[in-house]
């Protein structure tokens, strides 16, 4: 073994990204290998604990204000390093974020770019400028939002106003993500603002007040911008939730890759396999993967943080997928890991078993949520045991986990643990 300890972690998101801060943290050498975008690139600036929809309905049913759960100092450690979250105050409201569906949804905290109506003063008013694209319908949505319940709780008042925030010809087509990185640039952003305070001026020469500005997911890819026009506004101004894909999850990336630029090496490719050789760890990258980067990796310990269902780390492989004419000639387990490792899959308290039918489960039955179990396509992944370890020097993170919260706060929690446990593991 190394004087320093090797750890591998497999997977970019949030939880792999904070299983390398957590190594690193111990003294360990990390090598991260990104397959590419997962879940957490999907981000839309929401960041939760526990699923909001469940801690909302816990609240109605009791009768209790909604409040922000308290969380480890460890993951508000890595929050305040990775820098691109702003959480609320324990046992505080939670933020409000607008979404483009006209609905209000609370949140443990967001990303910097987003407008929490929680942070406004009561009677505060928010307008909406009017811009041609096929997402935004300022006046639309204003009304929307207004009727919301949290928002007449809130005692906030929106409406839209006219605006021309785009500058070149096009501009209402691209994509949102685009419009995003191309206020990346000085300039633009200027002229962003210069046409933002013509809003707030045309508004308050009518004696309408504004508080704050409500914008589409445009404010910068690399980092959030809201608050320089802000400041140079003199109020807030903010996103809506954005759309999956866009700028919310580019400026996570940024931010991973400004954080772990100096404790990682990178490895641009997908593993094939995770195996012991000869007393170590062995992991194999894909035959797919860049030149460059075939070569195995040897290491002390690995973090698995390759993703849930939806992140494409645990795969449905119905046995009739191998049966193109005619049911298949036996069962099988219908869930498998993205690669080879000698690790478990499990769902709600069980090991994964072969089916009794050669066809696998009903989903129509198993695959959604009910009142006496979460649902089987957002419970199943990886089973661990103490500190996440699934294997001797294997370790589990995030999504990857089975039976746990599929949140970004819940992944960075399981990917500090086990990062850390990896780097502090001596066989």
């Amino acid at each position: 073994m190394n004087a320093r300890p090797r750890v591998v972690v497999i997977g970019a998101g949030a939880a792999g990204t904070a299983a390398c801060y957590a190594a690193h943290a111990a003294g360990a050498e990390v090598v991260l290998f990104d397959g590419g975008p997962g879940a957490t690139s999907l981000s839309t600036g929401a960041v939760d604990a526990t699923p909001w929809e469940q801690r909302a309905a816990a609240a109605a049913t009791l009768g209790l204000a909604l409040v922000a759960e308290p969380l480890p100092a460890e993951v508000e450690a890595f929050v305040t390093a990775l820098g691109c979250w702003q959480l609320v105050p324990a046992g505080g409201p939670p933020a409000w974020l607008a979404t483009e569906s006209g609905r209000l949804r609370s949140a443990r905290g967001h990303d910097r770019a987003l407008l929490s109506l929680a942070g406004l003063p009561h009677g505060a008013r928010v307008v909406l400028p009017r811009v041609e694209r096929a997402e935004w319908d300022a006046d639309a949505l204003a009304r929307a939002l207004a009727a919301d319940p949290a928002a007449r709780a809130l005692g906030v008042a929106l409406g839209a106003a006219d605006a021309d925030l785009l500058r070149l010809h096009g501009e209402e087509r691209i994509p949102a993500a685009d419009l995003a990185a191309r206020h990346d640039d000085p300039e633009r952003l200027a002229f962003l603002g210069a046409r933002l305070e013509r809003v707030v001026a045309d508004e308050r020469r009518r004696d309408r007040r504004v508080d704050a500005l409500l914008l589409g997911p445009w404010l910068g890819s690399r980092e959030a911008r809201a608050r320089e026009l802000g400041e140079r506004l003199g109020l807030c101004v903010g996103e809506v939730l954005g759309t999956l894909g866009g700028a919310p999850g580019l400026r996570l990336e940024a931010a991973r890759a400004r954080l772990l630029g100096p404790r990682v090496d990178l490895v641009p490719a997908r593993v094939r396999s995770v195996a012991r050789v000869d007393g170590e760890l062995v992991v194999r990258p894909a035959a797919s993967s860049r030149a460059g980067a075939g070569a195995p990796t040897r290491a002390d310990a690995v973090v698995l943080a390759t993703g849930g269902l939806a992140g494409g780390g645990i795969r449905y492989v119905a046995a009739e997928q191998d049966a193109p004419r005619g049911a298949p000639a036996r069962a099988r387990v219908p869930f498998a890991l993205s690669l080879e490792a000698p690790v478990r899959l499990g769902v709600h308290g069980e090991d994964l078993d072969i089916t009794s039918s050669t066809l696998g489960p009903s989903l129509d039955e198993v695959g959604w949520p009910t009142s006496a179990a979460p649902s089987l396509l957002e419970s199943v992944g990886l089973r661990a045991g103490p500190h996440r370890e699934l294997a001797p020097g294997i370790f589990g993170a995030g999504d990857a986990l089975a039976d746990r919260p599929r949140t970004l706060l819940g992944a960075v929690a399981t990917g500090l643990e086990a990062g850390r446990a990896a780097a502090e593991r001596r066989d």
